[in-house]
């Protein structure tokens, strides 16, 4: 009669395993980066779903990642995001926001005129 021990160690393992790569995540960052992304996802209409939905995602990562660069911003001696609940929230909703400006305005022509023959 075999025992299932190979399934219990592995389990086991695959449970702390989890346990040890979810302590690295700072929970109030990762909070902060869902809320901003779902704001973000509920609020614009103006893009497909399939779209909204990669923009979420793109959002959730990135705003979590910025989050650490966020709380040591200072402009005159204020740090406006102290904590990385807040800075996450606010980097997921700015990083699609600001990266699909600059794409759009990156497509326009320069209607200044000039150029080599004046």
């Amino acid at each position: 009669m075999s025992e299932p021990s190979g399934v219990v160690a592995g389990g086991l393992l695959a449970s702390i395993a989890g346990a040890g790569w979810f302590a690295g995540i700072d929970g109030n960052a990762a909070t902060g980066a869902l809320c901003g992304s779902l704001i973000f996802l509920l609020s614009r209409h103006e893009f497909a779903m399939w779209k909204r939905a990669v923009y979420f995602l793109i959002s959730l990562v990135m705003g979590y990642l910025f989050s650490p660069g966020l709380t040591e911003f200072e402009v005159w001696g204020f740090r406006p995001f102290v904590y990385s609940g807040p800075a996450a929230f606010g980097a997921s909703l700015m990083v699609v926001t600001l990266s699909h400006a600059a794409l759009r305005q990156r497509g326009r022509p320069d209607l200044g005129g000039g150029g080599v023959d004046g």
